[in-house]
């Protein structure tokens, strides 16, 4: 696996030539598919990344692949960069990464809400626009469910927790209690 810091030299320069072809939006599109074949097919990611094959053999599989998902010929040539490089293995970093750079460009801010049961699309809503008052910029939500927080919400901004879960105040007034 290549240093997470050439992931990021590789996602920030197809963001630039993205940006550049006016097209930022559909090659993170394109990028997040290819990656997520990636993830459901163990044998794609064993195959590119197998030394005894040779590189041929794996250009023309990619390019096979390419025109069956109908890539641009922007991610098909990045993709084609990657295995003449010996990086495919870090597409999928590189997926995410892009994904976080285009969001950055554009102003959006990407927010994993984990609640104990679905939340109605109203409440998304509210959310969205409290989020957007706070934060500032676009708010895209990315609802999770887990049971096991009980009740309450929370929400994650990049590194930042927001925990207003229900289980984790019972455990914060555990630990009052215990103390005193």
């Amino acid at each position: 696996m290549i240093a997470a810091g050439l992931a990021k030299r590789y996602a920030k320069a197809l963001g630039e030539a993205a940006a550049e072809a006016d097209a930022l939006e559909a090659v993170g599109t394109e990028l997040e598919r290819v990656a997520t074949l990636w993830h459901q097919d163990p044998a794609m990611a064993a195959f590119f990344g197998n030394p005894g094959i040779l590189l041929r053999n794996k250009a023309e599989t990619l390019k096979s692949l390419s025109q069956r998902m109908g890539l641009a010929p922007l991610v098909a040539r990045f993709l084609d960069l990657l295995l003449s490089r010996h990086r495919m293995q870090a597409l999928p970093a590189m997926a995410l990464l892009y994904r976080d750079l285009m969001n950055k460009r554009l102003g959006r801010i990407q927010a994993a809400v984990t609640t104990a049961v679905p939340l109605a699309p109203d409440l998304q809503e509210g959310l969205r626009r409290r989020l957007a008052q706070v934060l500032g910029g676009t708010i895209f939500l990315e609802p999770r469910v887990d049971p096991a927080i009980l009740g309450g919400i929370v929400v994650q901004v990049e590194s930042t927790v927001y925990d207003g879960s229900l289980r984790t105040q019972l455990r914060q007034l555990r630990e009052r209690l215990l103390r005193e």
